[in-house]
């Protein structure tokens, strides 16, 4: 089996604040997912695994793990758009 390119290790910051996130409840369903998707990755547990657990597919959790890497906790809130887009119509029309 392949290691990981993308090891998820949180700290106790980290996970505090990502067990708070998931017990308050007020957060989205995708922000949610993805918070339990790096709690499980810290655990050790695969990608399939998790997937399985959180019903979401494996792709999820992949790219959950790269943004993590990537970016630190700002992988769970919403992706930024890629384009910025002119507006079709003004405050006159």
């Amino acid at each position: 089996m392949a290691r990981k390119k993308y090891l998820v290790e949180l700290s106790d910051e980290e996970r505090a604040e990502l067990k708070a996130l998931i017990s308050a409840g007020q957060e989205s369903t995708r922000k949610l997912t993805r918070a339990r998707i790096l709690l499980k990755a810290d655990e050790g547990w695969t990608d399939p695994k998790i997937s399985d657990a959180l019903d979401c597919s494996p792709a999820t959790v992949q790219r959950t793990r790269h943004r993590f890497a990537e970016e630190g906790l700002a992988a769970i809130h919403r992706r930024k758009p890629n384009r910025i887009y002119e507006r079709k119509l003004d405050g006159a029309a």
